[in-house]
């Protein structure tokens, strides 16, 4: 095999990501992944076949696919699928990514390909809760011309984002209240000093709140709740695709709705590129410093 990594796909982390790898000396072959910024020093691949067969480890995205058929990536009109990826990996090669499968896994595990995925790292996990916290408030500045500041924001969820999130906005000196269903993510919650309800108060109380962060991969912003929301509202949904809001409710209601995936390749794509590289290398053994 020619090159030490093939990066894949992907957002503008992975042009990042590849910068780093190549600015660290190995061989870097790319293959459906932005060229914008990119090192002139990293390899394009001629076609899909070649940057999976001739690279050690293939790096693919965060969010690996939507669909189940073909990787995530900027690029439209090329071969991505995840059965040309699965036919062409070999026995002893790593594959990288986020969010990945358990059919992916599972075929991985049978022709002895190492698979490691970002989004099941604790510390990757908590970093990219960083960067989507930190896209989250730029989008809500963007969208409504009125300080965080003293508004009131509603948190859905407080796992690794929303836990992120909420304090970011309490840095903002926004009143925040936290929506979680567990009683000890509400009792966690009460601790940082967050106002806390349960989802079966959110219709009585929804009306009163200018922010509405979703982080629950669910949808829970149906009809009945959408209908109690304030017209000058408005909702970031920042839960993996197809988030939590009922789009077409939200449309005919006339509520500012808006679904925010991949934030952080968005916002901070090379932070959040380097960190990933660094990742790839740390489990590779090599030394970061």
């Amino acid at each position: 095999m020619q090159y030490d990594f093939a990066v894949i796909g992907g957002d503008r982390r992975q042009v990042y990501l590849a910068n780093y790898l190549k600015n660290r000396r190995f061989k870097v072959i790319v293959y459906g992944t932005e060229e914008k910024d990119l090192d002139r020093e990293c390899k394009l691949a001629g076609s899909f076949f070649e940057a999976v067969t001739e690279a050690e480890c293939v790096i693919g995205p965060v969010l690996f696919s939507k669909d189940g058929e073909k990787l995530v990536s900027k690029k439209k009109h090329i071969n991505l699928g995840l059965k040309e990826l699965m036919a062409n990996l070999q026995s002893g090669q790593s594959l990288f990514g986020g969010c990945i499968s358990s059919e992916i896994l599972e075929q991985c595990r049978q022709k002895n390909v190492s698979v490691y995925d970002f989004m099941k790292m604790d510390d990757v996990a908590i970093y990219n809760a960083i960067a989507t916290a930190e896209g989250a408030i730029v989008k809500a500045m963007e969208l409504k011309p009125v300080n965080l500041h003293g508004s009131h924001c509603l948190v859905l969820g407080y796992g690794r984002c929303g836990k992120v999130l909420a304090n970011k906005l309490k840095g903002l000196n926004a009143r925040v209240t936290i929506c979680a269903r567990g009683e000890t993510a509400r009792s966690q919650g009460e601790a940082e000093g967050f106002d806390c309800m349960d989802f079966v108060e959110l219709t009585r109380h929804i009306l009163r709140f200018d922010y509405i962060f979703n982080t629950v991969p669910a949808i829970i912003l149906r009809s009945d709740v959408l209908k109690r929301i304030s017209k000058e509202a408005c909702i970031v949904d920042i839960a993996s695709f197809p988030g939590g809001v009922d789009k077409k409710a939200a449309k005919e209601l006339g509520i500012r709705s808006y679904l925010c995936p991949s934030l952080p390749g968005i916002y901070a794509p090379k932070s959040s590129g380097i960190r990933l590289a660094q990742k790839v290398l740390e489990l590779r053994g090599e030394r970061i410093g």
